[in-house]
């Protein structure tokens, strides 16, 4: 019993220590509360002057074009090997395209969209 009669102090003791770790609450404009703005802010509070610096300012226009190019080439041999694969006859080097197209499409992404 007498350890029920301590729970009440106890509690309030730490609601006490807990509410002076936060900044206390202020009147807004509209007649609500509100928390005071923090003094540091994230990347993302800001996100136009996070996605500028994430660009790369040069990128190499003919490298891109060959890929591209590869990638074109490439993707345009698929369908016949993939209706000669329906009639039973695989080539032995699709998985092999099909791997280097996955790649020069994840290379031309990361290229032009970092």
């Amino acid at each position: 019993m007498r350890a029920r009669h301590l729970v009440g102090p106890a509690m309030m003791l730490g609601l006490a220590l807990l509410a002076g770790q936060y900044p206390p609450l202020t009147p807004n404009t509209n007649g609500g509360l509100s928390r005071p703005e923090p003094e540091h802010k994230l990347p993302m509070d800001q996100p136009d002057q996070a996605q500028q610096q994430k660009r790369h300012p040069q990128v190499d226009a003919a490298q891109l074009k060959r890929e591209a190019d590869e990638l074109a080439k490439l993707s345009g041999e698929i369908p016949p090997a993939v209706e000669q694969a329906s009639k039973g006859v695989i080539a032995k080097d699709l998985n092999e395209r099909l791997k280097r197209i996955e790649k020069l499409a994840k290379q031309l992404r990361r290229e032009l969209y970092q």
